[in-house]
């Protein structure tokens, strides 16, 4: 593994403080404010693995914020143009739902703006509570140099998500939507080397706040459903949503890669039940790399249901599965420690193979507060995830159509 002369000057500090300090924790090293997340994140892990855990933990929360579903810019309101009156018709009796799409298009000249906010609150790392976080150990001859490093962590994410749609035609909407994400991380970790000697030997609090992975949207309708008795029976689109690299990888706010999303979306109109799905691949223009592989590419597919359950209130339920290719769930496993400190072998926490797999169940509801405004109530409940994940995010949105 190359290091620079600057990771083991870190390195050669860390061992000196492992060395000096008391059973009582009577070394603190507090991280530098201008740190980006990643730096704070690999200064708390084991510095004689080179701080692998820390870029790993650091990849692991950029992917999971970078990946998490946008509120769909979609309005609530969907118009077409009546021919006969010259005024423009509600197309359907529900508002859509919040986080995957439906066929369905705004309507020529249309405009729909809004605005989701969510708090996520990270539980686990996989398998792992962020309480007692493994973060490297290192066996050597010396008790000095042996040592194993866990952490206490904090994460915790919020994203402000900005959109904006405008129907071109009856059958194409284009939109975008621009996330405002800010990450807290806080915590410390600690070393016990091989005389059991404890150490605290990082302390943080940081917030990194700034623009995430801006996407821009195209829908266009490919195939109308008929059906006499209702609005709007369905159909087929094509969605394509481009991510762009807007946020800051190493300050945990993107992926540093351009992503293009492409779906078949289906959706049913007929009765008060109006069920939706999709089918979806997203190319990633080059590779994320994380400690031991990369991730690159993912599959995504959606399945749920409209149910009107009032002319102003529709309850909705979905599925999200997303299989993000390339490295699989965080595991401890050995790696290379640096060398010259006399080091025999050293574990660390880094990406296994296989895939980051997710599954999650979104129910919600949406109320028409006043004209074409809607508000958008929803839940983020994590089914499945080999990542870095919370139990339960809630959502709350705002839409108007104008």
């Amino acid at each position: 593994m190359k290091m620079s002369m600057r990771s083991h000057v870190r390195s050669a500090v860390a061992l000196l403080t492992i060395a000096c300090a008391s059973p009582a924790f009577a070394q603190k090293v507090t991280t530098v404010p201008d740190l980006t997340g990643k730096q704070v994140l690999e200064q708390m892990a084991n510095q004689a693995t080179g701080g692998v855990a820390g870029t790993a933990i650091a990849a692991a929360t950029a992917t999971e914020i970078a990946t998490v579903p946008f509120g769909t810019s979609s309005g609530g309101f969907n118009f077409k143009l009546d021919p006969a009156s010259g005024l423009l018709q509600r197309t359907t009796t529900s508002f859509g739902p919040s986080f995957v799409e439906r066929a369905l298009t705004a309507g020529e000249g249309k405009v729909s703006v809004g605005a989701t906010f969510s708090q996520t609150n990270y539980d686990k790392l996989s398998d792992f509570s962020l309480t007692n976080l493994p973060m490297g150990s290192v066996t050597a001859g010396s008790p000095l140099v042996s040592g194993t490093t866990t952490g206490n962590l904090t994460i915790s994410s919020s994203t402000l998500a900005m959109s904006g749609t405008v129907g071109v035609s009856p059958n194409i909407d284009v939109g975008v939507v621009v996330p405002l994400v800010t990450v807290k991380l806080s915590g410390a970790s600690t070393t016990v080397n091989g005389n059991g000697v404890v150490s605290r030997l990082v302390e943080t609090n940081n917030v990194f706040s700034g623009l995430g992975d801006i996407a821009a949207l195209v829908k266009f309708r490919i195939v109308k459903f008929k059906g006499p008795d209702v609005p709007d029976p369905g159909g087929i689109a094509v969605n394509v949503a481009m991510r762009l690299p807007t946020g800051d990888r190493d300050n945990l706010r993107g992926l540093g890669v351009t992503r293009t999303l492409g779906s078949l979306v289906g959706s049913f109109g007929k009765g008060p039940l109006k069920p939706h799905g999709s089918v979806s691949f997203e190319y990633w223009n080059k590779a994320f790399d994380v400690p031991n592989d990369h991730l690159k590419n993912q599959f995504q597919w959606s399945g749920g249901v409209e149910v009107v359950a009032a002319p102003k209130f529709t309850i909705l339920a979905d599925v999200l599965g997303q299989k993000i290719l390339g490295a699989g769930p965080l595991e401890v496993a050995a790696v290379t420690p640096i060398a010259g400190i006399g080091a025999t072998s050293a574990q660390s926490l880094i990406f296994a193979d296989g895939s980051l797999d997710k599954i999650t169940f979104i129910p919600g509801m949406k109320v028409n507060l006043i004209g074409k405004m809607v508000l958008s109530l929803n839940a983020l409940v994590t089914m499945k995830n080999n990542g870095l994940h919370s139990k339960i995010t809630p959502v709350a949105g705002i839409n108007l159509t104008k």
